[in-house]
């Protein structure tokens, strides 16, 4: 990870300030969410926000079945993941795993405005649309429609069947993009000790790809040999559970240290809700203006 600039570390809040507030999180594939952001978004629900997943691939490449047989797995570890995590509502997009660089932009770019808008979200968690050493198509082409699309759904002309729909424009005021790779730029630091577990529920469930299963094979394996490791317990759960703790996270418990949290995901952070409350013409006249 790479470091940018000055760091803000985002820890716990009391209640629930965030009652009334929306967020998606959009990602292309079952485990993106949960490394990049679980625990973020499970912290987010728990200080009031309504919390809904796009994904927008089919995942038909990643699993060990053919095609069809990973496209299904997938979905339902998906909905499994989405469950483990609290979210309100999960939507699928299907586009072809690997391919997404060969779908149109547009369409895509217009389906991400129509939900902005529909669930009227505040806040979006997705990959940096500028962040580099990224192979995945899938990731960037997400992302940067993404980032159109946070712009467009506040446009008053743009896709006016929507608003004769009785969908009206909504902006997105604030966007964490997740450090998809390693030297992206961050400038925020969200301590999610609190919500470690919930990652790790998360993360288990990525069964087909993401390694969540990880440690029911592995106590398997070792069962054959004659061996076992006490940190996987007497049972599958146990297994897989202690295996994510011990094996896939360590990258955020390092983060963590570094900020003095136990662990912690890092994100570009961006805040437009100055930009859509306050201009340079509207604080002159609040400096300036004196009365009639």
């Amino acid at each position: 990870m790479s470091q940018n600039g000055e760091v803000t570390v985002e820890r716990d809040l009391p209640g629930q300030p965030y009652k009334g507030k929306v967020f998606v999180a959009i990602h292309a594939h079952l485990d993106d969410i949960p490394y990049y952001c679980a625990g973020t978004v499970a912290k987010l629900i728990r200080e009031g926000y309504t919390g809904y997943i796009i994904r927008t691939s089919n995942d038909e490449k990643c699993g060990p079945g053919t095609q069809d047989q990973n496209i299904r797995s997938n979905e339902q570890d998906h909905f499994r993941m989405a469950k483990a995590l609290g979210v309100t509502g999960v939507f699928d997009f299907y586009y072809r795993n690997h391919r997404m660089n060969e779908i149109s932009a547009q369409e895509l770019r217009s389906r991400l405005v129509f939900l902005f808008r529909l669930l009227k979200a505040d806040t979006i968690l997705s990959f940096n649309p500028s962040g580099h050493d990224e192979e995945n198509p899938d990731h960037w082409a997400t992302g940067r429609a993404v980032e159109e699309a946070c712009w467009m759904s506040g446009m008053g002309n743009d896709y006016p069947e929507h608003i004769e729909a009785g969908v009206t424009p909504h902006g997105v005021k604030e966007r964490y993009y997740f450090v998809g790779r390693r030297g992206q730029p961050f400038n925020r630091v969200v301590d999610i000790s609190s919500t470690i577990d919930v990652k790790i529920a998360a993360l288990t469930e990525c069964k087909t790809q993401g390694g969540g299963n990880g440690g029911s094979l592995l106590r398997a394996r070792l069962a054959r040999e004659g061996k076992r490791l006490p940190i996987l317990g007497d049972d599958d759960r146990t297994a897989d559970r202690e295996y994510v703790r011990q094996f896939l996270i360590s990258e955020y418990k390092t983060l963590g240290e570094q900020h003095g949290c136990a662990y912690a995901e890092a994100f570009y952070y961006l805040d437009h809700r100055s930009l859509q409350t306050q201009t340079e013409v509207e604080d002159y006249i609040k400096k300036n203006a004196v009365p009639l």
